[in-house]
């Protein structure tokens, strides 16, 4: 297998605003093909770093190759034959048309006094049909809408024919129907023209979906590159966003997503400080039930316990990213004896125990019955009845039964999660 190109080099880069470092000693090289996110929260050097490869800013200390080239050596239409820059937002200060917009992604190769030949003509036309903007080729810029706009400067870059693109947060204004279409036109770009796509993004999710590589910056330095696989998770993103999140599979593509953890106690003025951090709380789930349930008691200060759920199942995703000790099942299967019996050792452990919504079939049926067994002993129960239970019944009426005697023998009913908090 052939060893790819390496086309961009950053060595030991510093710069500084005012003397205030802004970037400390950037290192990192990306080959030939590359899709590279880079993610970090404002005022961490994203778009300075951005801006100094593509020779926007200078006055650095460092070195920057491109194709192999010092781009301090380098004239500023030699940098743009090999360096596209697509920008959040371009105001061209003259009614231009759409056609002359996009031609001026061809200055890079027309001489000082001369005039487009076919080859322009030609490029534009090609990068006009790519982005799909020939209809209104002869409209005015400043008459198109946001998403049409951004279309036209990123087609702009494309007329400019570089084998490196950088984008600079170009969707993080755009609606999401624009989001998709243009990371789906990078994406295309990437794997069919073997162009190298190096972009700042404000979704992290958007970035995640389509990077073979991101770069997480943090205060002017990098915190970590890799693949997303690597480097994505839990402790990183709160290191460098200061956010507590989830970090989940997308059910489709099996790919990495991040959403972000709330804390609904505070909403009902029940703070982690308050909570009894001593008491033990065991949450029966299933189908995705329990998850919510658990980011609340979890996040909360309380200790939780989980079962017993599917190893398929998003509750167990949701456990294992908080680090809740939980029973598991193998998938598609019925629980077994051996799962119930630790499940059971798990309530008789706790001091509460919590029913979420549940859907209930012959495989966890035993989930209720070891609920009923705990109320019956005299442990505490909560059972979230958020959907009638005759919807999520498809045992023929027994779980319905057996429910409602759970009630009976003394669960307290609450009606949403959030109420949870009261009765803790």
């Amino acid at each position: 297998m052939s060893r790819k190109r390496k086309v961009l080099s950053v060595k030991n880069l510093d710069f500084s605003y005012n003397q205030n470092k802004v970037l400390d000693n950037i290192s990192f090289s990306v080959e030939e093909g590359s899709f590279i996110s880079i993610l970090g929260p404002n005022g961490s050097g994203k778009s300075t770093l951005v801006n100094l490869i593509s020779k926007v800013l200078r006055g650095y200390e460092g070195k920057i190759e491109v194709g192999g080239r010092d781009i301090k050596e380098l004239n500023p239409k030699d940098i743009a034959k090999m360096v596209a820059v697509v920008p959040q937002y371009t105001n061209p200060g003259f009614s231009f048309t759409v056609a002359e917009m996009v031609m001026m992604g061809r200055h890079p190769y027309i001489s000082r006094f001369g005039m487009e030949g076919k080859e322009d003509f030609d490029a534009v036309s090609g990068a006009m049909e790519k982005t799909k903007i020939l209809p209104f080729a002869n409209r005015k810029f400043t008459e198109l809408s946001g998403g049409e706009k951004q279309r036209v400067i990123m087609t702009q870059a494309l007329a400019q024919d570089s084998s490196i693109l950088l984008l600079d947060e170009p969707t993080s204004h755009l609606d999401i129907n624009f989001q998709i279409e243009f990371m789906n036109l990078f994406l295309s770009l990437n794997k069919k023209e073997n162009k190298t796509i190096i972009g700042i993004f404000h979704d992290v999710n958007l970035a995640i979906q389509n990077s073979k590589k991101i770069m997480l910056l943090k205060e002017g330095r990098i915190f970590n590159f890799g693949s997303g696989e690597d480097i994505i998770n839990r402790e990183s993103i709160k290191s460098v966003f200061g956010s507590d999140v989830f970090i989940g599979r997308n059910p489709v593509t099996k790919k990495l997503y991040v959403s972000p953890v709330f804390n609904p106690g505070d909403d009902q003025g029940i703070s982690s400080q308050k909570a009894n951090k001593y008491l033990r709380v065991h949450i029966i789930g299933g189908g995705g039930a329990a998850s919510p349930v658990m980011n609340l008691l979890h996040s909360s200060g309380y200790t939780v316990s989980c079962g017993v759920i599917n190893t398929l199942d998003t509750d167990i995703d949701t456990a294992q990213m908080l680090g809740i000790p939980y029973v598991a099942e193998a998938p598609f299967s019925p629980i077994s004896f051996i799962s119930q019996n630790k499940n059971i050792e798990f309530i008789k452990s706790s001091d509460v125990v919590i029913l979420p919504a549940v859907e209930f079939g012959s495989g966890n049926f035993s989930n209720l019955v070891s609920v009923k067994e705990a109320i019956s002993s005299g442990e505490k129960v909560i059972v979230i009845d958020e959907k009638n239970i005759r919807e999520r019944d498809h045992t023929g009426g027994k779980a319905e039964k057996l429910y409602r005697r759970i009630i009976e023998d003394g669960a307290i009913v609450v009606k949403s999660i959030n109420q949870v908090l009261r009765y803790l």
